[in-house]
């Protein structure tokens, strides 16, 4: 396939030194890009990659308290023939990890579970809780809600595919750690005699950003079943909330983190068999207002070399 739209140079000499896929690759994986804003999927280069999966992160109340600001995005996703992944958030309003931020109880989970089911009947893939375990989620002290919810996803979308958690390879604070994290959790899905989930979904972030592979290994030893790693990327600049500078700005860095993800997914392949890459717009310069930056795309529009990289050598995994 030739891309339909005039690339810049650095793209276009990359595709002509080298337009093999990896070698290495397996026919198995499947691979989506995520992003919340519903101009990525009429954007041309997004297009180029053929892209037939993606991954939205919202509230878990947008469509009782919100629905507009979603509607956009999914009537896009829809017309574009993308499949869906929904990832659920606190509710709007929360500020989550500072306060209000409010855990649901399952009658008011169930309630918005099921305007949301309602409103976008063509989403059939959904993950209950978004990052259980991320100290930012009003869930990573109580793993006994990921199962309620996850058990009211099951009951009320019929022939849905519904991942048991969303899993982040964070190590701290202890109760976070997602080795005491996932042996708590299948623990109480035991309690509460609801059927271990096969399908699981992890963001192996730290794994792929300071390449090494300690953390999905792990994972994928605690888990039983399948993995999909449903949001993770190459970085090319993070900042903590306290204006701590974790990875400075670089696109070399985040291309080889793009290389490194892919070279661990392709590990597993009878264990890993799915890949949203985050995310695909809005990357733009270091600061206040931009302080975590994966994007594949930087200002202007202008693909970045991880771009190249996915179109050169995975773009058959993305279509």
């Amino acid at each position: 396939m030739r891309l339909r739209v005039t690339l810049p140079a650095v793209v276009a000499a990359a595709l002509i030194a080298s337009t093999a896929l990896s070698a290495s690759a397996s026919a198995r994986l499947l691979l989506g890009i995520g992003d919340e804003s519903a101009t990525a999927f009429t954007n041309p280069y997004f297009k180029a990659l053929g892209v037939k999966r993606t991954r939205l992160v919202t509230s878990y109340n947008q469509a009782l308290v919100a629905p507009t600001s979603v509607d956009l995005w999914m009537a896009a996703a829809h017309a574009t023939g993308e499949q869906i992944v929904v990832a659920f958030n606190p509710g709007v309003g929360d500020k989550c990890p500072s306060r209000p931020c409010s855990l649901p109880s399952a009658s008011q989970y169930q309630k918005a579970f099921l305007a949301f089911h309602k409103r976008y009947p063509f989403v059939t893939i959904y993950q209950p809780w978004n990052e259980v375990n991320s100290t930012t989620q009003p869930t990573w002290t109580n793993p006994q809600a990921v199962v309620t919810y996850y058990s009211i996803v099951k009951k009320y979308c019929k022939g849905c595919t519904v991942l048991g958690a969303d899993i982040e390879d964070v190590v701290t604070p202890r109760k976070a750690s997602y080795p005491v994290y996932i042996k708590t959790l299948l623990a109480d899905f035991v309690k509460a005699h609801v059927p271990i989930p096969q399908l699981w979904g992890l963001h192996n972030y730290e794994d792929v950003n300071y390449f090494h592979s300690t953390d999905t290994a792990a994972i994928l030893k605690l888990l039983p079943g399948q993995i999909w790693m449903t949001e993770t990327g190459g970085i090319a600049f993070f900042e903590t909330g306290a204006l701590t500078v974790k990875l400075p700005y670089s696109l070399t860095r985040q291309n080889k983190a793009t290389e490194w993800l892919m070279t661990l997914a392709l590990r597993y392949p009878k264990r890993i068999a799915r890949v949203y890459i985050y995310n695909f717009l809005n990357g733009g310069p270091p600061g206040p207002g931009n302080r975590f930056d994966s994007s594949l795309l930087g200002p202007g529009n202008i693909p970045r070399p991880a771009y190249v990289t996915l179109y050169v050598k995975y773009r058959k995994y993305l279509s």
